[in-house]
């Protein structure tokens, strides 16, 4: 039963994620670019509306620019889908052009306000929106290359502006800290000085904010490679283990990799006379034939709390109690193999009205100790359960032909049976035990239970006139 990927499985399922958000986030640019070219089209219109002419042509050029740059992304992304260097050298481009957009002066103005005025306009938050842009990339590591290029760009701007002869900054005052009010305000107000404070209180937001993206972009790719994780051993457990296993084996991450010794009911079933069935039908009819059949056995053992352990051509061998160890696993075996059987009666229906000959099956079943674990090379683990046990079981489905019975129990299921849910249960109606068997392999005989409908029709006939004799009850 393959149950997962080798060791350093994680470490491909993550690569995998990435390579997925990668392709998702190369996919998105080309609408990103063109949502960006509408936001930044509606944007020109408002500035078409709020600045004059002919100074509002200086702001058109710069939104065209950014439009460009937009689309200059999309294609380099398209062309280098595996150079990370694109997503970084377009970031820094947009950082560049609008801190150039914010701080230089519109130079088709007539009379154009100092460049240490830029710094009062309250611009700055235009960073913050395309920070929250970058988080479309879902990567951590381009999210904190834009906070930090925003803060060295803009700090290495402002410290031009401050250098500028005509700039004053509180250093420029010493007596800054005796001085009134009114007075600092007036200084404050001033076109040419600078609140240095405040930028540098700006800088240090923006890097704390892109901390906070950063890892809010990290988490959700750790959530994403988590759940993918989750869905694929799901997704593996559920072709051999029971739904209520699942979301247990899932969450226990390493519950399938220690060794265990327990007793566990193991059965085997095939199709009698599979082969010489098979030469009469096409190879799509076949195929689809043993779909079908294996479903149906499947979802029998799935529904006593079974473990599909593997398909085996035209059979299967499940267990029980595995996992798990549960109080009723040899009852579950037995409860199996007669909902196979009637399974396997309502489908001889069907195929009869449908002019198709009807499938006989054989099916046995022991109980006793196995060892359960991982076994494999590196390239192909597969959870295990194997010993005596299995062997036997198998053996004594072979025994079914012999025997011309659908079921066959070993005595040490039924004992177990017995234990689980006493000795007078309708679930024995129609076992009787067979003549001592050996089997190939083993020294000793075995004694065995068959199933016969015809017995098991007078087990309940003589259970319900037990039922009516029965004393009435005060």
């Amino acid at each position: 039963m393959a149950t997962g990927e080798p060791g350093g499985s994680e470490t491909r399922v993550a690569s995998r994620i990435d390579r997925t958000i990668e392709r998702e986030a190369t996919a998105g640019l080309r609408h990103a670019t063109w949502a960006r070219a509408i936001a930044l089209a509606a944007l020109g219109g408002l500035v078409l509306y709020l600045v004059p002419f002919p100074q509002v042509f200086y702001y058109l050029g710069i939104l065209l620019l950014f439009i460009v740059i937009g689309f200059a992304h999309r294609l380099a992304g398209e062309t280098y889908p595996s150079q990370g260097w694109v997503g970084y050298v377009f970031i820094a481009l947009d950082v560049l052009l609008l801190t150039f957009t914010l701080l230089v002066p519109n130079p088709l103005e007539v009379a154009p306000w100092p460049r240490q005025v830029a710094l009062r306009l309250g611009n700055f938050p235009y960073f913050y929106v395309f920070l929250a842009g970058t988080l479309l990339t879902y990567s951590p590591r381009q999210v904190i290359w834009a906070g930090v290029t925003i803060a060295a760009v803009w700090s290495g701007a402002v410290a031009y502006i401050i250098s500028l002869p005509d700039t004053l900054t509180i250093a420029d005052y010493p007596e800054w800290a005796e001085m009134p009010p009114n007075r600092r305000l007036e200084v404050f107000l001033f076109p040419y000085f600078i609140d240095v404070p405040q930028v540098l209180k700006d800088v240090f937001v923006v890097l704390i904010v892109t901390g906070i993206l950063a890892s809010v972009v990290w988490r959700m790719r750790r959530l994403a490679f988590r759940q993918a994780d989750v869905e694929r051993q799901r997704t593996n457990l559920a072709r051999y283990f029971s739904p209520s296993l699942v979301d247990e084996l899932a969450s226990e991450r390493r519950s399938l990799e220690r060794d265990t010794v327990q007793d566990t009911a193991v059965m085997f079933l095939d199709i009698r006379g599979f082969s010489a069935f098979a030469e009469q039908l096409p190879p799509e009819t076949t195929l689809e034939l043993l779909r079908s059949f294996h479903h149906r056995m499947s979802q029998e053992v799935f529904a006593h709390n079974g473990t599909l352990d593997k398909f085996i051509g035209d059979g299967l061998m499940a267990t029980f109690g595995v996992p798990r160890k549960g109080p009723n696993d040899a009852t579950n075996a037995v409860l199996c193999a007669l909902a196979m059987r009637q399974s396997m009666q309502e489908w001889n229906a069907e195929r009869a009205r449908q002019g198709w000959q009807p499938i006989e099956i054989g099916i046995g079943i022991h109980y006793g100790p196995v060892v359960m674990g991982n076994i494999g090379t590196e390239e192909r683990l597969e959870f295990a359960v194997i010993g005596d046990t299995v062997n036997v079981a198998s053996r004594i489905e072979h025994l079914s032909r012999e025997l011309s019975t659908e079921i066959v129990l070993s005595d040490d299921v039924v004992a177990a049976a017995h234990t689980e849910i006493g000795t007078n249960h309708p679930i024995f109606d129609g076992f009787r035990e067979a003549p001592e068997q050996h089997l190939r392999g083993r020294l000793t005989g075995m004694i065995c239970w068959i199933y016969s409908a015809e017995v098991a029709e007078e087990d309940r006939r003589r259970r319900v006139e037990a039922i009516d004799l029965a004393p009435a009850s005060d």
